[in-house]
């Protein structure tokens, strides 16, 4: 009986630790918002081997916005603001995401006015796709 409580105690413990070990933070700049933007652009990032920038114009398009990915030269004139990323990943037998900042900019700006990051300490087994969405959702909801 004593063991079994302290092996419960022990994965509580260890729950709880683990549980701090990824974050997520937003950051719009005073007076902005992503209510009015209809048209997005992401631009791809050519080091991009996980489809990030596919993953970012879907959940975009799932929120009823209208989104294209590609490089920057394939804009679209009525584009309303550009999305931006950086990943970052770590090897354990299979990649996992362990850095996501999104970023929006206008058109003709090169300065971000909005920003959502999402960083895990230790190597996530998220679903990069749940955190596409989740960070996604977050810059939307934030206004």
């Amino acid at each position: 009986m004593k063991s079994l409580l302290l092996r419960v105690c022990a994965i509580i413990g260890l729950a709880l630790a683990l549980g701090g070990c990824t974050s997520s933070s937003v950051q719009i700049e005073h007076g902005r918002s992503l209510k009015k933007i209809q048209r997005f652009f992401v631009v791809s990032n050519l080091n991009d081997n996980h489809g990030i920038d596919h993953q970012i114009a879907e959940t975009l398009k799932a929120r009823g916005r209208e989104a294209d990915s590609g490089p920057l030269t394939m804009m679209p004139d009525n584009t309303q603001a550009v999305v931006t990323f950086n990943d970052h990943w770590n090897w354990d037998f299979s990649d996992h995401l362990t850095f996501l900042q999104i970023s929006v900019r206008d058109t003709k700006s090169e300065q971000s006015f909005a920003t959502v990051t999402f960083a895990a300490k230790i190597p996530s087994r998220k679903d990069p796709a749940d955190i596409v969405t989740n960070l996604v959702d977050e810059l939307l909801d934030k206004n």
